[in-house]
């Protein structure tokens, strides 16, 4: 959504370079006199002001009050007050990243909660499935009980003459279940981090597959067709890649000016420049070309597969850990990710478009790439035995054939383009 090291529009304070390395010179301009207040570190101000909060929760001057505490009262205040302190030090500390809207601060604080969701995880991965299950009480105190998990294909049937509610009904559900408005919202927010429309539709269909695929495992995988070709592909998915392929072209037409605060006329464009902080301070062309080469595409066709892993960890964690699909932990863990995955984009795509002959990907890449993959090791180990369904052989012996025609169309595109460079050595 960032700048990535081109041109830098007038008047505002960038704190970071294209790596994320603090630069010494100021390539915004001056500083607007209304906003440098918060462009100014204030390290030592925060750390007495959290001091001071620390001495008032632990209870340093008046030791009586954290005897007559309980233990487990104290070790929930003390571990909150340990994930704060470590989001203080993020937030001031921390690298800086590709973004800088509506403050690099922002960005250094999600990477510390970043960090903080990876190393909760850690921990999970250690338990067994009863104790994580029970631990989950600690983040909310509704988890812990088993669930039925609800399947969307019991009946397909869209016609039901005789219902006693609706001849519709089954149609009905479906169609007006509140995950309908969240399946668009999170394409909207796919395409306008991705902005690349055949992509989109790759892991749209993709992850229609995955489905396709895991639905002995998990019921809430089985769909009616209808429901998974209609509804979803068709309807939700079309609309949210069209509504936010629409965002990313008016965006990527959008002249970028930026005045500061102080130099605007009237209150309205005060009000109006102060919300388009929350904007991205120039839009970027993300370049992905997957047919560039058999690498680049190996490197796109990795990008869509964590996606739809990340998705998949969604159903496998609720089902492992015995999480219903209302609880907040799941909006949560939504939003984390996405915050997460705005950055990752940038990073990777300004990884895949340097030419650098040594380089490495961003941290919000390895972070992204890390917490997919401890997530994936625990729905593995807390779903053994859970799944005594085993996977049809139609379903293996058809991916067998598209991993080997995956091989064979890059091994031939390979040998092709090696002939090329001999050819014109000679």
């Amino acid at each position: 959504m960032e700048v990535n090291g081109h041109h830098k529009p007038h008047g505002e304070y960038n704190g970071s370079g294209c790596n994320g390395s603090v630069g010494s010179s100021n390539n915004f301009g001056d500083v607007d006199p209304l906003t440098e207040w918060f462009r100014k570190p204030r390290t030592v101000t925060v750390l007495l002001l959290g001091t001071g909060f620390l001495i008032w929760e632990s209870g340093v001057l008046d030791p009586e009050r954290s005897l007559s505490a309980d233990r487990v009262s104290s070790v929930k205040r003390g571990v909150f007050a340990m994930i704060a302190v470590f989001l203080a030090y993020s937030f001031l500390q921390a690298p800086s990243t590709v973004l800088i809207r509506p403050h690099p601060a922002i960005w250094r604080l999600v990477h510390g909660m970043a960090v903080v969701y990876l190393v909760a995880l850690t921990f999970l991965l250690f338990q067994t499935r009863d104790d994580a299950r029970q631990f989950m009480k600690y983040l909310h105190p509704d988890l812990g009980v088993e669930l039925p998990e609800r399947s969307y294909g019991t009946d397909c049937r869209i016609y039901v003459p005789d219902h006693p509610k609706s001849r519709f009904n089954n149609v009905n559900e479906i169609i007006f279940d509140e995950f309908v408005i969240a399946h668009i919202l999170g394409w909207w927010g796919k395409a306008i981090m991705i902005r690349n429309q055949p992509l989109l539709w790759v892991l749209s269909i993709g992850f229609e597959l995955m489905e396709l695929t895991f639905r002995h495992m998990l019921p809430n995988f089985n769909e009616c067709w209808w429901d998974s070709i209609v509804l979803d592909i068709l309807i939700c998915n079309w609309f949210g890649i069209w509504a936010g392929m629409k965002t990313v072209r008016y965006f990527d037409g959008k002249t970028y000016v930026w005045v500061g605060l102080s130099r605007q006329p009237n209150i309205i464009s005060k009000f109006k420049r102060t919300l388009g902080q929350f904007t991205p301070a120039q839009w970027d062309k993300d370049e992905w070309y997957p047919l560039l080469g058999p690498w680049r595409f190996i490197q796109v066709l990795s990008l869509c597969i964590i996606f739809m892993a990340v998705e998949l960890n969604t159903f496998f964690l609720k089902f492992c850990l015995w999480i219903p699909p209302r609880n907040p932990l799941i909006v949560y863990r939504l939003v984390l990710w996405w915050l997460i995955a705005i950055p990752t984009i940038r990073e990777y795509n300004t990884y895949l478009q340097d030419r650098k002959p040594f380089k490495k990907v961003g941290s919000f890449c390895w972070l992204s790439l890390a917490i997919c993959i401890v997530e994936l090791l625990i729905c593995i180990k807390f779903g053994y035995g859970l799944f005594p369904n085993s996977m049809p052989s139609w379903l293996i012996t058809l991916w067998t054939g598209i991993a080997l025609l995956l091989v064979l169309f890059l091994l031939v595109w390979t040998c092709k383009i090696y002939r090329t460079m001999i050819r014109k050595r000679l």
